[in-house]
């Protein structure tokens, strides 16, 4: 009995970050004014929030909380002084068929950017955008992707950076 309950107990917890995640109490800025370097400064933590919100939150679920992030989000990136998202080909052909994909990439890597500010390698940051592009589409609402697919397993084996090393050379 006594191991059935533990077991019970584990099996609970176990699901709790998970559930957790998907319940995180999110809300976009509103009224943001950004104009001047320090109006980018004050929303470097929501940037965070929201990056994470968008990656745990299906594609499919709370459409006008998301397309209120995702403005945010695209106009905070678009002129932040201290983030600069990179783009590269195959980012184009991996989003898009979902083009919700490219804004987590870039969400990925300017929360990246933003929580490690010595790090200046592309590979490193196109790794961790992509990490956040995969958590995305795992999270669900998006169609089953061949290359995403092979992609998680990829990142699973630990061996997703090597695939970028390859992309950023070609």
């Amino acid at each position: 009995m006594k191991t059935l309950t533990l077991l019970l107990l584990f099996t609970c917890l176990a699901g709790a970050p998970l559930a957790f995640a998907q319940t995180v109490a999110y809300k976009p800025p509103s009224g943001y004014t950004l104009q001047s370097p320090d109006d980018y400064d004050e929303y470097k933590a929501d940037i965070i929030k929201t990056v994470n919100w968008l990656e745990v939150t299906p594609i499919n679920q709370q459409i006008e909380k998301r397309r209120e992030a995702t403005r945010f989000l695209f106009q905070w990136i678009s002129g932040a002084p201290d983030v600069s998202v990179q783009m590269q080909k195959y980012v184009a052909d991996l989003t898009a068929q979902e083009p919700e994909l490219l804004l987590l990439f870039m969400g990925g890597w300017a929360r990246y950017q933003l929580q490690h500010t010595e790090v200046k390698d592309p590979v490193v940051l196109n790794t961790e955008a992509l990490k956040t592009v995969l958590k995305g589409y795992q999270a669900g609402g998006i169609k089953r992707n061949k290359q995403l697919d092979m992609l998680a397993g990829l990142n699973a084996k630990g061996t997703l950076t090597d695939w970028v090393r390859k992309q950023l050379a070609s």
